[in-house]
């Protein structure tokens, strides 16, 4: 090493000054950055009424003024704590993670409305949600989002390195999440209010139609039959009978789905997540769907041994009854749809594959929109346009995520994960 010059020893009084007046001016530059994000936070409400474009914008910006690796922000939902916006290498193992109330350290900061700092992950034995965050993160930051003196969110930053925040980070990142509480409050309302309207003017469009044609074919067969049941020749009789059985199938399904639509609607949806098996749910599902379409070939390949998940039976069983469903109507007489079940990494995933008119153009995340029907799928069968959008919302409340892609040369998969239960898995968000 070259010896230090006299000019640049920093006993000298001058430059020690100016060693001084640079950490002041980097200083006052933070804390300026950190007043126009508070600024930009405060006043997104009037110009962006888009939830998760406000979180987003928060993290990004954060990132200015705080070194992190990545960062999430996780909002309170009865009583589970769900991720709404996320950044970083780790982002798609974040978003839309779930963690019930509990006693770990996420649910700590929301209860106390204190910050928690871990400067060393590995080395305090806490192990994070997320396969690869869970191997990566040395160091985490969570500060609470306050309203009106309770918690209503969660705002972490972590670190792949180990001692990554100081105690001025925290207090910046505490600022920041004091902030957002004001935004976050006016555009989950204001999301809340827009989609309670939505639902409520497509669920009587639905009432109106949807259940006018089954009930009004059931009536009309029974009438039939009133009349004529002894003078019918047999084959006409059971056609009969199997119509008025498939049209009230059809109304039970549809009375399944309009119950989870209408729990949605008043945000009611709360599921319970026990362990299950969910190879016994498939099987039940299959069994029944092939006698309801027994033009239909139904094959299964479950592997044994597989782990138990997180959910609850009835709804995966719904889940799992509209795909199938879905599949055979917009599949040709005599194709075959398949199910495979398997454990990949932390979740069990369950495919069901078709040989019908696949998925249109637009990308496949609409299909889970409400109300929404492709101009291909409207040709080929009636239908609500609700059995999609229920899933999703099942499946996500449930801590799992759903999908949709067109297979090659023909037809399409739809598929959904659920988490494994694992009780070595600390509940914290990544």
């Amino acid at each position: 090493m070259a010896a230090m010059t006299e000019a640049e020893n920093p006993a000298d009084p001058a430059i020690a000054a100016r060693i001084v007046a640079d950490v002041h001016e980097a200083q006052a530059d933070r804390t300026l950055a950190t007043a126009q994000l508070v600024l930009e936070i405060t006043t997104a409400a009037a110009g962006e009424t888009e939830l998760e474009g406000i979180l987003r914008t928060t993290l990004d910006r954060l990132r200015g003024i705080v070194a992190f690796t990545g960062g999430s922000i996780a909002l309170v939902d009865g009583d589970e704590l769900v991720v709404r916006a996320a950044i970083g290498p780790f982002e798609d193992e974040a978003i839309g993670q779930r963690v019930a109330r509990n006693e770990g350290r996420s649910w700590t900061v929301i209860r106390t409305l204190e910050p928690l700092r871990v400067d060393d992950v590995q080395a305090e034995g806490v192990r994070m949600r997320g396969k690869r965050a869970a191997n990566a993160m040395q160091s985490w930051l969570a500060v609470p989002i306050p309203r009106r003196g309770e918690g209503i969110g969660l705002l972490e930053v972590d670190s792949t390195t180990p001692d990554a925040f100081s105690a001025e980070d925290e207090r910046l990142v505490a600022t920041i999440g004091r902030a957002l509480a004001g935004p976050v409050d006016i555009a989950a309302r204001y999301a809340a209010d827009r989609r309670a309207g939505e639902l409520r003017d497509a669920f009587t469009g639905v009432i109106s139609h949807e259940l006018r044609t089954p009930i009004t074919t059931i009536y009309g067969m029974s009438q039939v039959l009133r009349q004529r049941h002894r003078t019918m020749d047999p084959d006409a009789l059971r056609q009969v009978i199997e119509d008025i059985e498939g049209e009230a199938d059809r109304l039970r399904r549809l009375a399944e789905d309009l119950l989870v639509l209408s729990r949605t609607e008043g945000d009611r949806l709360r599921l319970t997540r026990d362990p299950l098996l969910i190879g016994h749910v498939v099987r039940r599902r299959i069994a029944d769907e092939s006698l309801r379409w027994p033009k239909h070939r139904f094959r299964a390949t479950i592997p044994p041994g597989l782990p138990l998940v997180m959910g609850e039976e009835m709804y995966v069983e719904q889940v799992v009854q509209n795909l199938l469903s879905n599949a055979a109507k917009y599949s040709p007489a005599g194709s075959e749809i398949s199910v495979v079940v398997g454990h990949e990494d932390d979740e069990v995933v369950v495919r069901v594959f078709d040989e019908g008119i696949g998925l249109p153009d637009e990308s496949p995340e609409i299909l889970f929109q409400l109300f929404y029907r492709a101009a291909n799928a409207a040709r080929q069968a009636s239908g609500a346009g609700i059995g999609l959008f229920v899933c999703r919302q099942l499946i996500e409340s449930m801590g799992g995520r759903v999908w949709a892609r067109n297979r090659d040369p023909t037809g399409a998969e739809f598929g959904f994960a659920l988490p494994l239960h694992d009780l070595d898995v600390d509940d914290d968000l990544d």
